[in-house]
């Protein structure tokens, strides 16, 4: 299960409505609400696209780990 309130405070912070979100993710808002109340637990494939679109880590987005930008590579200069 996800972080509910992870999602809110990134939508919050962006400036993402619920309306844009779903709208760009093709998912319905009432999927979105539910997932921010943490009435609704997205599967995989939903994780995976709200965390490219908010540019966090899935592990982030589920509570897992405090860095949202685990994902992001390291670049070393040579």
């Amino acid at each position: 299960m996800y972080s509910s309130s992870i999602l809110k405070n990134f939508m919050d912070q962006k400036g993402i409505s619920i309306e844009k979100l779903a709208l760009d993710l093709n998912l319905s808002e009432e999927n979105i609400r539910l997932c921010q109340n943490n009435i609704f637990s997205a599967d995989i494939d939903v994780l995976i696209l709200l965390a490219d679109y908010l540019d966090i880590s899935v592990d982030y987005l589920m509570g897992r780990i405090d860095n949202p930008d685990s994902h992001k590579k390291k670049l070393t200069s040579s």
